[in-house]
């Protein structure tokens, strides 16, 4: 049944409708263009020439019609719960943002202490700044924890030794 409506849809699809159509009101009305309810009529009166459907093919169309009009993207209301919607959770406990500059870069920085000591700082934590540093660890546990430091005060990671690349890579992809 769909094959027999789709046949006859390609052959007289809206663009040859309008091709044909153009071509019969050019002589009368060239600047008049048709709309989507003349071509919806003239649709059905070619699917009027096909004949009627039979039971089988009624049934079907009408099931695919009922199962378009009842599909949604998203979910009932009833059937989403307060834990599932985002943002319902308190942000900065085991929570973290980390800004990013205005050109999109991320605040990690190489910094040279005592002008010898190299150490990579992560700043403009926002958040909970030890969890921050946790995840770091696991992902990158090739630097030894006792490298590792954070400050409260101005919500900051310190690592000791050169680590932005890893840092900046691990950033990127990951969070």
């Amino acid at each position: 049944m769909l094959a027999r409506i789709t046949k006859q849809f390609i052959r007289i699809s809206p663009r040859s409708i309008g091709a044909a159509r153009l071509q019969s009101t050019h002589t009368h009305q060239p600047n008049q263009s048709t709309s989507e309810s003349e071509m919806l009529e003239e649709l059905r009166l070619e699917m009027d020439k096909m004949g009627p459907l039979s039971d089988a093919e009624g049934a079907e169309l009408d099931a695919l019609f009922d199962s378009q009009s009842q599909f949604s993207v998203f979910p009932k209301l009833e059937d989403v719960s307060p834990q599932e919607v985002v943002g319902t959770a308190a942000f900065g406990k085991k929570t973290y943002f980390i800004q990013r500059s205005t050109n999109g870069n991320l605040p990690v920085y190489t910094d040279y202490k005592n002008s010898n000591k190299i150490v990579t700082e992560i700043r403009k934590i926002q958040g909970d700044p030890v969890q921050l540093r946790n995840d770091l660890q696991e992902r990158l546990p090739f630097i030894p924890k006792k490298y590792w430091k954070v400050v409260l005060q101005s919500n900051k990671i310190i690592i000791e030794g050169d680590a932005t690349k890893h840092v900046k890579r691990v950033l990127a992809t990951t969070f």
